[in-house]
C-alpha cells in the first residue's frame, strides 16, 4: 500500500475529527497545530485506524504521533507487521 493510498484513507478519519482542514492533506501536516487537534481527537483517530485497517496499535507507537505522516508509518508498519494489506 503506497502513502497516497494510506492517505486517501485516512483524509475521511481526520476530516471527521477536526473542523481545520488545509486544502491539502500531506505527511508533513502537524495534527495540533496545522489540525488544532486535541490529544483525545487524536486517540479518535487512532482508534479509527484500528478499525478501518483491522490492526492493533501499541501504546508505545502512540508518543511519536505529531503528523500524518506518523500516522502513515504507524498503518504501513502495523499492516505489515500483522501480515495484512488492509
Amino acid at each position: 500500500m503506497t502513502t497516497n493510498d494510506i492517505l486517501h484513507r485516512l483524509a475521511p478519519m481526520i476530516r471527521a475529527r477536526t473542523e481545520h482542514l488545509p486544502a491539502g492533506l500531506t505527511p508533513d501536516t502537524r495534527l495540533e497545530q496545522d489540525l488544532r487537534m486535541d490529544s483525545l481527537a487524536i486517540v479518535h483517530v487512532l482508534e479509527d485506524i484500528e478499525e478501518s485497517f483491522d490492526v492493533t496499535i501499541d501504546d508505545d507507537q502512540l508518543a511519536g504521533v505529531y503528523t500524518v505522516g506518523d500516522l502513515v508509518d504507524i498503518v504501513r508498519t502495523t499492516a505489515g507487521s500483522e501480515g495484512r494489506a488492509a
